[in-house]
């Protein structure tokens, strides 16, 4: 579940529907050529024969159409793709397309879940939740031509020297910005109504932004609602796929994670704002949920820069 603590609290805003038995092409890491960002056309990157497939792709994807029409069905909803449009799939959303015309040409945007833990912003949860219920936006024309110079630029500074890769990381940066900010100002959706199970669910990811750092105990946000920890546990179950202490250990990982990767904090000192007792217990923690210690991630997240 890379990075989908940040998504956590958009997940109950779609129906929950089990995973069709077909099969499901993931998009990982590699299909990026090593980097922590893509940019391709709907065949060069899909195939030929994408029509009708499942994808799945564990980092942010945005598709921009320059011209033709298409469907596109995400988590089994469907929304319609025109000229000017951008769709944004958030991690971990199955999506397919169809009924694609013979003109369509698409252009998409693919960031990994690992390039997203170095963003040195937290993205706001309303916008997110916008882009869950909402995920295609037409683009006013000044915003497509500033996303256009934003790739051209990308693309100029394409090489392994450090300077370059840093430029286009930021142009990353920039390009996810003015992408967000084409959702700021769509309501919410007002006309969804919620089940007492998905309120629930929305104030237990809600209580967990604001404590993952000090509280990783089911016990801690059930009384908080409440209700019974087995409870809450069947309940997030139900609506978000992950048990609530799944959550709740994917976002001290995340708060971890930036820590290491964007502070020069010491293990230690990461270990106490975390309130782990001990650093050895926050190391042992680290080790059993990601597969290394903490220094050997940021060794690692370093040299990937």
């Amino acid at each position: 579940m890379a990075f989908a603590f940040l998504y956590a609290n958009v997940v109950f805003l779609c129906t929950c529907q089990q995973r069709s038995a077909m099969n499901i092409y993931e998009i990982g890491k590699l299909n990026l050529s090593g980097r922590n960002f893509a940019f391709k056309s709907i065949s060069e990157f899909l195939g030929k024969n994408f029509q009708n497939q499942l994808f799945l792709f564990d980092g942010l994807l945005f598709i921009i159409c320059i011209k033709g029409t298409a469907k596109i069905t995400i988590d089994y909803k469907e929304y319609q793709i025109d000229p000017n449009n951008l769709v944004v799939i958030l991690p971990r959303r199955i999506y397919s397309m169809k009924d694609c015309s013979d003109d369509l040409e698409v252009g998409m945007v693919l960031v990994s879940s690992d390039f997203l833990c170095h963003l040195p912003i937290t993205l706001d949860f309303d916008l997110l939740k916008k882009m869950a219920v909402r995920p295609s936006v037409k683009l006013e024309e000044e915003k497509l031509d500033d996303l256009r110079k934003i790739h051209f630029i990308i693309n100029r500074y394409n090489s392994e020297e450090k300077l370059a890769r840093q430029i286009q990381d930021t142009l990353i940066h920039s390009l996810i910005l003015i992408t967000a900010s084409s959702f700021g100002n769509l309501p919410l959706n007002p006309d969804r109504t919620f089940s007492r199970q998905e309120t629930l669910v929305r104030k237990f990811f809600d209580l967990l932004v604001d404590s993952c750092e000090t509280q990783r105990s089911v016990a801690y946000y059930a009384d908080k609602l409440c209700v019974t920890p087995k409870y809450l546990t069947t309940v997030v179950k139900s609506i978000s796929k992950h048990p609530a202490q799944n959550w709740i250990n994917e976002a001290v990982l995340i708060c971890a994670k930036r820590y290491i990767m964007t502070t020069d904090l010491t293990i230690q000192q990461i270990a106490d704002r975390l309130h782990f007792l001990t650093a050895s217990s926050f190391v042992r923690f680290f080790r059993t949920h990601v597969g290394c210690s903490p220094l050997e991630y940021r060794k690692k997240a370093n040299q990937d820069l």
